[in-house]
């Protein structure tokens, strides 16, 4: 789902429209609770497919489903492999900003999207609180 509302997923298989609806409306609820400290937000499945998003206009959504999915796939193979226990937050920081991704349940990969100068502690609060909303949903 863009910032207008629209969705521009329609094969997601198992996840109807209703469960889209409600996830948009979470990660819409996280960008007005957290105005300026998140800048998009997005809902991935493991397999590399977006279910719902409020990103920047500017931002790929397919490239980030399939990037986002690369790169906790690949930490949790990481974190098994080294006998590290489960994934928790992965967060990758860039010149011009943040990019954070948690596991929301089973089928779900919450990515949010931040500012560089973030107060990053607020950020994780709000994934965690967004993660479990989503969790909720996603397993009823």
């Amino acid at each position: 789902m863009d910032k207008s509302g629209s969705n521009k997923n329609e094969n997601l298989g198992e996840f109807n429209m209703g469960i889209r609806e409600d996830v948009g409306g979470i990660l819409n609820e996280l960008m007005e609770r957290a105005p300026g400290d998140v800048t998009g937000a997005a809902l991935l499945r493991p397999d590399g497919l977006m279910i719902a998003s409020v990103l920047p206009q500017d931002t790929d959504e397919k490239r980030l489903a399939a990037m986002g999915a690369a790169i906790v796939g690949t930490s949790q193979r990481t974190c098994d492999e080294l006998s590290r226990g489960d994934l928790g937050e992965i967060i990758i920081e860039g010149s011009v900003g943040k990019a954070t991704f948690s596991f929301a349940g089973t089928k779900g990969i919450l990515a949010v999207l931040s500012p560089k100068d973030v107060n990053l502690g607020l950020v994780l609060m709000e994934v965690e609180r967004t993660a479990d909303k989503v969790k909720e949903v996603m397993e009823k």
